[in-house]
């Protein structure tokens, strides 16, 4: 189970305004050009990589269990499905694009970068993974705590029809249906601004899309399988939680500087410990060694949180419309009316209630 944030590279829709403002910056935006186009100038119909006599059967038995999903969650989830993920580029890499993440050393407060038309998001997404890196490097350096993680996927929010890639298709059924539901949402629903917002919902539409698909289709899978992937889920976001609460009280604190870098060390280590233990008692915690073996900051903690913190306040939305998603969209349609502040009390009140 691999932490792969996603990304929506914002760049890309930026590119479209970037040939007529003669200021527009050309560093970022061109890489984000030069690898959108690149990676758009390898696509291959499906349909065509499916009649192709070398394609393996394992590729194309991804390739057409990937078409089921996009049709049934256009048709069942009610999702934008009608022209994308019908390509494939076929990419010897594990990532498509790297995010860099950042926050203040003693802070919570994820650094933010900002693009006409997208808004401000808490990442920055890179075609080159060595830009990405230099980036963070830099971040750092002026004492920022970073984190550079690989995305599997990104999305262009509709401006273009995005494909499917080998590192997305690189990973079991229930996953590949998770992320390609995931994926759809970010083409329907994008609130400027609000990371948090736009990336919980997809994964609660993500996670339960999935649910119905396999429901749906029948394809057999373990009793409780969904029951114990939420259940590690939950046992991660639970020592990412405490970890996230210590944390905040500790920067509230007003201690020096000193005194605040030998507490966040202990309260680090303290998650690192807790995993240990906890995974002992629930080996398939293990899947997220990786994330507590690596780079453990405020800049990571903030990616995870921005993927959960309102899924159950989303859950709850789902459950009182009886897993009606129709009802379900229209209540996402009346958050997405309210003001910031408004929508995020209403998050608030649906996930404690």
């Amino acid at each position: 189970m691999r932490l792969s944030p996603l990304c929506k590279l914002p760049a890309v829709a930026v590119l479209l305004l970037c040939g007529v403002l003669a200021g527009c910056q050309v560093g970022y935006y061109g890489q984000a050009v030069k690898g959108h186009w690149s990676l758009m100038g390898k696509r291959e119909p499906v349909s065509t990589v499916l009649a192709d006599a070398n394609t393996s059967p394992a590729l194309a038995g991804k390739l057409r269990f990937s078409q089921q999903v996009i049709a049934f969650a256009g048709e069942a989830l009610s999702l934008p499905a009608d022209d994308v993920y019908h390509q494939y580029v076929a990419l010897e890499q594990d990532a498509v694009v790297w995010n860099v993440l950042a926050a203040p050393a003693y802070s919570l407060a994820p650094k933010t970068w900002c693009y006409l038309m997208i808004g401000c998001v808490s990442y920055r997404g890179y075609f080159d993974k060595g830009r990405a890196t230099r980036e963070a490097e830099a971040l750092a350096e002026d004492g920022m705590d970073t984190f550079v993680g690989g995305a599997i996927a990104y999305s262009t929010l509709g401006w273009f029809a995005d494909p499917l890639t080998t590192p997305m298709l690189d990973r079991s059924r229930p996953a590949l249906a998770q992320l390609l539901i995931h994926e759809l949402v970010h083409r329907k629903v994008y609130i400027k601004d609000d990371t948090r917002f736009n990336e919980s919902l997809a994964t609660l539409v993500g996670r339960e899309g999935a649910v119905d698909y396999f429901a749906h289709s029948g394809e057999p899978l373990a009793a409780d399988y969904w029951e114990q992937r939420e259940q590690v889920q939950d046992a991660f976001m639970a020592i990412v939680q405490a970890t996230r609460g210590a944390l905040k009280t500790l920067y509230a604190s007003q201690q020096d500087e000193d005194a605040l870098a030998r507490e966040k060390t202990r309260i680090l280590q303290q998650a690192r410990d807790r995993f240990a233990r906890d995974s002992q008692a629930q080996p398939a915690l293990k899947a997220y060694a990786g994330f507590f073996d690596g780079r453990l900051n405020n800049a990571r903690l903030n990616g995870v949180s921005d993927y959960n913190d309102y899924v159950p306040a989303f859950a709850r939305l789902l459950d009182q419309c009886r897993r009606d998603w129709g009802c379900f969209w229209q209540q996402v349609d009346n958050l997405v009316a309210m003001k910031d502040t408004q929508r995020k009390q209403a998050l608030e009140a649906l996930a404690w209630n």
